[in-house]
């Protein structure tokens, strides 16, 4: 199966193309593309990809842009920082998509589905795909309700130092120590909370600014976050979110 890749980041193309050759060994990468003009290039002057990885946001602009200029039939995975909330329409037409930091199960689940789905696979439909993407923002989330005993407390946002994922529990982490359970996922609190605040690290924590004391470099270009209040495991910014996460906090 040829196979292209939109992705801007080097080393999460590269971790793809690892996890890609060890899930099926007849897997080949055509290119990997990082922008919206090298990618209008490849594909006016190449023939169409048994698939596509398609990143929706790419060094030069947003991926609809290349929908807009080129005609597109060939099967598309989309693959994004977004949450699931955020891409759920996408599956109505029939296109798949799997959410980074790439993992190995999300993609055999997405390329059996590509096989169980090929026939019914359409190109993208670019009026859907740019609405998506340019949805206004929602109002970030300023309260929590909490529910202690047979009791209700409310919590601002801003008096929350980070929210972590333990067991597939939320907990909102104050600034003042205090842990609460929250009913919310971390996958869904990634697009409520406030995007000048908030920002997430990884898949356990969302981090608040104003928690963040210290920042070191780690293995694998990675970041070390030490936090305060102080939590008793490494907090480490994921690879494929480094770049962002610096700019968050250059902003």
């Amino acid at each position: 199966m040829n196979v292209l890749i939109f992705e801007d980041e080097k080393h999460t193309a590269i971790r793809l193309k690892k996890l890609l050759s060890v899930i099926d060994e007849s897997i080949n990468v055509l290119a990997v593309i990082g922008s919206v003009k090298e990618g209008i290039d490849w594909l006016k002057t190449n023939p169409a990809p048994d698939l596509i990885f398609q990143d929706i946001m790419l060094n030069d602009g947003e991926c609809f842009e290349i929908f807009n200029a080129v005609d597109i039939t060939s099967p598309v995975i989309f693959t994004t920082a977004y949450s699931e909330y955020a891409l759920k329409s996408f599956r109505v037409n029939s296109i798949d998509y799997i959410v980074k930091p790439y993992d190995k199960n999300d993609l055999i689940k997405a390329l059996d589905r590509l096989k169980k789905m090929k026939s019914a696979f359409s190109p993208p439909d670019r009026e859907l795909l740019k609405e998506i993407l340019t949805e206004k923002t929602s109002v970030p989330k300023k309260r929590f309700l909490i529910k202690s005993g047979d009791n209700y407390m409310n919590i601002n946002s801003s008096d929350v130092a980070y929210l972590l994922s333990e067991d597939s529990v939320t907990f909102a982490v104050l600034f003042t120590g205090k842990r609460y359970i929250v009913n919310n996922t971390i996958t869904e609190l990634s697009e409520q909370m406030d995007p000048d605040r908030f920002f997430r690290a990884n898949r356990k924590f969302i981090l608040n600014i104003e928690s963040i004391k210290k920042i070191s470099s780690w293995f694998n270009s990675r970041l070390k976050i030490k936090l305060n209040p102080i939590v008793n495991e490494d907090v480490i910014v994921s690879r494929e979110r480094v770049k962002d996460f610096k700019k968050w906090l250059d902003r």
